[in-house]
């Protein structure tokens, strides 16, 4: 046994830690550093609200009349009245059926499209330039025509939500499919793998990213082709129910309406964000994501 220069025995040095014990402990600390990240980012988006409403509250009737912003208070009990009568769920059913219904055709449209056209050979580059004439077209324009060749029933609603939606996710899975690395696809192609099963195994997951998160940004802008419709010709509907609010300056009401809404597209967003988990499992999480 070793000896210190006063020729007693040296302490035995500690074991060495385990190399896996220390990721774990590594692993486990992140894990903590980012739980406590969330919640004090969540603490002060609470914060945040609060000091929202309680300034939109003192400045009602003081420095705005109450009239054209309402309250928080009054906005509560106009959608608790709108909950009990039933006519919130009554007008809710009729948009939340337009939206999902042209949000599922739209974004099932455009990503069947951009799939086709990037399997054609040349096929891109000549659709391209009339589909960017397309989305530049102001949708808004559009809905009176789309009420005269549809009618006044659920399905010009359902047009012009898919319209919405359509074309941010056939030009993003474009994009997405453009970004797929040519050495990882000659890699593929040199193990014997089909233009098929390239375009599948290697394209396809490459643009994932892409695809996920147009259809996250298209939730808002399938409900706003719902209510663009309701608004212009419906007699129901959350679109419905805000335009008879506004025509008898029911503002509370009309917050009520525009907060169903809200919650509606947190709901949808919230899906869209379990199946990014199913999907996008190998890549890393977003962590200064806003929803």
């Amino acid at each position: 046994m070793p000896s210190g220069s006063d020729g007693r025995p040296a302490p035995a040095r500690p074991p060495a830690e385990p190399e896996a014990a220390l990721l774990a402990r590594e692993a486990a600390r992140v894990r903590a550093a980012a739980r406590a990240d969330r919640w004090r980012v969540r603490a002060w988006q609470a914060a945040l609200l609060v000091a929202l409403l309680a300034g939109w509250s003192l400045a009602s009737g003081r420095l705005v009349d109450r009239l054209f912003v309402s309250d928080p208070a009054a906005v509560v009990r106009a959608l608790a009245g709108l909950v009990a009568r039933g006519t919130l769920w009554f007008h809710l059913w009729f948009t939340l059926t337009e939206t999902l219904l042209g949000y599922a055709i739209g974004a099932g449209l455009g990503l069947a499209a951009a799939l086709a056209v990037a399997l054609t050979r040349g096929g891109e580059p000549i659709l391209r330039p009339f589909v960017l004439l397309a989305w530049a077209t102001p949708k808004i324009a559009l809905a009176p025509l789309v009420i005269i060749w549809f009618g006044i029933g659920i399905v010009p609603k359902i047009v012009l939500a898919a319209t919405f939606v359509f074309f941010v996710v056939f030009l993003s899975t474009l994009a997405g499919l453009a970004t797929v690395r040519p050495e990882l696809v000659a890699v593929v192609r040199v193990m014997g793998a089909s233009p098929l099963t390239v375009f599948r195994k290697v394209s396809v997951p490459s643009a994932m990213p892409f695809i996920v998160t147009a259809l996250r940004i298209t939730i808002p802008a399938a409900l706003i082709g719902a209510i663009i419709g309701e608004f212009i010709s419906a007699n129901r509907g959350i679109g419905y129910l805000i335009n008879a609010a506004s025509s008898r300056y029911n503002t509370a009401e009309v917050f009520a309406g525009i907060l169903s809404l809200l919650v509606l597209v947190l709901l949808m967003n919230a899906a869209v964000s379990a199946l990014e988990l199913a999907w996008l499992s190998w890549a890393p999480r977003e962590s200064g994501r806003l929803l």
